[in-house]
């Protein structure tokens, strides 16, 4: 039988709930002290009666601080068990943990499946024995070791090996901290086809902020249509997230069929395979440009006879590489999306567009609270900090960098975003100074740098609006130094 009792903390009081069973001669076997508010008590008796049970809560009720005595089914480690094991039994993959002689404490059903021999027998296994080929000393004696996607081979089966260390102190990062480790193994993928899984992509809400509007735009013009359609950009800067995009502003999504390939992956005989693709089929191809010559070839001939049946959609890094007939196929439909570094007065828009998707509710000042202006500058400090960087991965490179800052965030036990997050945040100018710059001073760089910055935001204004107090604005200087700079370099305007 188990016992349930509700009591109130205070010294002495368990030593008086087990003298009540010990003067009935009632064996208590397991015990645990617990409850959501830490105020129970639970006690395994196996050969306690029902008499004796109502005789021992009668004494238990004259206990000071004893609130309630009742029978309960589970004790809460016995529950946490059952749940457990009962989970595990219907998880498909390899679980199982070891301690930290490599020894098997526990495995799952799956596991024994896949080490061919029943479940009851493995535990008590050395690990070795099955996986002979894992350096499961150096494993479980360092906690740097790599945890996720390690390869391994059961009987001749492929799996990939993630593993989490237990340690004894959760404070310790030492070797003797481990304690053992949880193994789960998952089967190794196979092989990827020229023609990937026929899966629609996963649906894109674009950010249309700054210079993206128009790609936007442009993309819900062109998408329809079923001329192929190119995006071009640098790393990181949404090409893929604009090709699934254009998939769903296309209305062949709606009953056809979509592939999803890579060029690296083509070849020849992948490529004759989409090109006979029927024409409700929506090819979307990454990465074009690493496609072999031979795969580029095969595609501009194809589009050029009209033979590629199905709705095309692909992008590249860099439109130079690829044939010149293929960038000729795909003039009149492209898109090249703009650099983030070109984008900087909307960088605070677009950081709290990362943070709501990688950790909504953090790193952000709560603009509510009137008493967060501390918080809400150093936010500030942060946006003016990223700034001055370049990202030469785009959004790929900020949404690393603020995972990053997160983590840095936490680990101090801050709510905000700061600078200090941000370690060497600035990364160096990518321009080509020594192309252009050699033979001329310091002095004479800088003119040919600022002229060149007043010359295309003349030429940005239309002819009406171009004079010095326009310019001042965007360059914070007063429009009198800029009115001097400009009857230097000669430009004209108002």
């Amino acid at each position: 039988m188990r016992v349930e009792i509700t009591c109130s903390d205070r010294v002495g009081i368990l030593q008086e709930i087990m003298a009540i069973f010990a003067d009935f001669r009632v064996n208590v076997r397991t015990g645990e002290i617990g409850g959501d508010s830490g105020d129970k008590v639970y006690l395994w008796a196996p050969g306690l009666l029902l008499a004796q049970f109502q005789s021992i809560e009668k004494s238990l009720q004259q206990v000071p601080g004893v609130q309630r005595v009742r029978r309960i089914a589970l004790i809460p480690s016995e529950r946490r068990h059952f749940e457990l094991d009962t989970l595990l039994r219907h998880v498909s993959y390899p679980v199982l943990s070891v301690d930290s002689a490599g020894r098997i404490i526990a495995a799952n059903l799956a596991a024994a499946r896949a080490f061919g021999v029943n479940e009851g027998q493995v535990p008590g296994m050395q690990l070795q024995r099955f996986l002979p080929k894992l350096q499961l000393e150096e494993l479980l004696r360092g906690l740097t070791a790599p945890r996720y996607g390690f390869p391994v081979s059961v009987r001749g089966k492929s799996y990939t090996l993630d593993w989490s260390p237990i340690t004894v102190d959760d404070s310790s990062a030492g070797p003797a901290s481990l304690a053992g480790a949880v193994l789960t193994l998952h089967a190794a993928a196979p092989d990827k086809d020229a023609l990937p899984e026929r899966l629609p992509p996963t649906p894109q809400v674009l950010w249309d902020l700054d210079a993206r509007r128009a790609c936007c735009l442009r993309l819900q013009e062109m998408a329809p249509l079923h001329a192929p359609l190119l995006v071009s950009g640098e790393r990181g800067s949404g090409k893929t997230t604009f090709l699934q995009a254009a998939y769903y502003l296309c209305p062949l999504a709606e009953g056809g069929e979509v592939y999803r390939c890579r060029g690296e992956l083509l070849d020849t005989d992948g490529m004759h395979r989409l090109a006979a693709l029927p024409a409700d089929t929506v090819v979307l191809l990454d990465d074009l440009d690493l496609a072999p010559a031979d795969v580029q070839r095969q595609l501009a001939e194809s589009l050029l006879r009209t033979r590629f049946g199905p709705r095309l959609m692909v992008t590249v890094t860099v439109v130079s590489t690829l044939l010149p007939v293929l960038q000729q196929c795909f003039a009149s439909q492209h898109i090249q999306l703009p650099t983030l570094r070109t984008m900087r007065p909307s960088l605070e828009r677009f950081v709290r567009l990362i943070l709501s998707q990688v950790a909504p509710g953090e790193g952000l000042p709560e603009f509510s609270d009137l008493g967060d202006q501390e918080g809400a500058e150093r936010f500030h400090e942060v946006v003016d900090l990223l700034k001055r960087s370049d990202w030469p991965t785009n959004f790929t490179g900020l949404a690393q960098q603020i995972e990053s800052a997160l983590a840095h965030m936490r680990a101090r036990g801050g709510s905000v975003l700061a600078s200090e997050d941000f370690p060497e945040a600035v990364s160096a100018t990518v321009l080509p100074w020594h192309e252009w710059g050699k033979g001329l001073t310091l002095a004479e760089q800088l003119e040919k740098v600022e002229r060149s910055i007043l010359a295309e935001l003349l030429e940005s204004l239309p002819p009406a609006q171009r004079s010095s107090r326009a310019l001042a604005r965007p360059l914070g200087i007063s429009h009198t130094a800029v009115a001097n700079k400009l009857r230097k370099y000669k430009l004209l305007a108002h």
